[in-house]
């Protein structure tokens, strides 16, 4: 009953959001004609003709805090509202990797991989630093068939890990991976879970990530176009075996890269 009136408040003060229950780990579209600036979950909202994306962490509960600064020259606006969150269905999933995955990270390799995280983190970020890049619907970057969808439930080696913050898609070792969309390249690695990974800029704090390469394409600072070659599919990482991870982020904010195909 609270969840339904703040919403009616906020279509009162000529603020909505698509879809108007979203799911958990999913991208929205945030509509405010006047809108200048907001935030989701903490992450910044770029209003382009009084529209912007926003993302709903795979964590949150039943709602979450959406801030809006709306108005024009004489009037200005800090409207606070909830968007209601509905739970996603996931099934789990148990999965065999190399048993070097499995013991708890010792020092130096937790060392390697708070670094890895910074580095993350950094260039999420560095996506709301550029303005939106592409003007194509994306696309797969693989048409194959995924192997593991979003948001499902993680048991590595009988243990519990996380929970999958991207897609799986089929391949074999050395097949092509495409980029999503046009963007630029923002960091390209070796990590300790995703492997040889590529991470693409699209501008207006949208990011697509690639994981698991036997080679990267393409280097940092590349700007790249939509469909183009960008990596060869591989098992590098914490991996079963050859294939794709595909993610995407807004922000720090993973959500269900399919959601990008399916943009107004």
């Amino acid at each position: 009953m609270v969840l339904a009136v703040l919403a009616t408040l906020a279509t009162l003060q000529n603020v909505t959001w698509e879809p108007a229950r979203p799911i958990q780990g999913s991208l929205i579209v945030v509509a405010a004609p006047s809108g200048v600036f907001g935030q989701l979950a903490g992450e910044p909202l770029h209003f382009v003709d009084g529209r912007a994306f926003a993302a709903v962490p795979l964590g949150a509960t039943d709602s979450v805090e959406l801030q809006v600064l709306t108005g024009n020259e004489e009037v200005v606006e800090n409207n606070v509202m909830w968007v209601p969150v509905t739970p996603r269905q996931a099934a789990g999933e148990k999965v065999q990797a190399a048993e070097r995955f499995t013991p708890p990270p010792d020092s130096a390799l937790l060392v390697r991989i708070n670094r890895e995280r910074g580095l993350s983190l950094e260039v999420a970020r560095r996506a709301h630093e550029l303005p939106r890049l592409w003007k194509a619907p994306f696309q797969r970057p693989r048409a194959t068939r995924v192997t593991s969808p979003f948001g499902a439930g993680r048991e590595v080696n009988g243990v519990w890990r996380s929970t999958h913050s991207g897609l799986d898609i089929s391949g074999r070792k050395g097949d092509p991976v495409r980029a999503s969309n046009r963007g630029v390249v923002a960091l390209v690695g070796n990590f300790f879970y995703g492997g040889i990974t590529v991470y693409l800029l699209h501008g207006v704090g949208l990011m697509t990530v690639y994981h698991h390469l036997s080679r990267a394409l393409v280097s940092a600072g590349d700007t790249v176009e939509r469909g183009q070659l960008i990596g060869r599919v591989g098992a590098t990482g914490r991996v079963t075996g050859p294939h794709l991870h595909w993610g995407a982020q807004f922000g720090a904010i993973s959500f269900d890269p399919a959601d990008l195909l399916t943009l107004p």
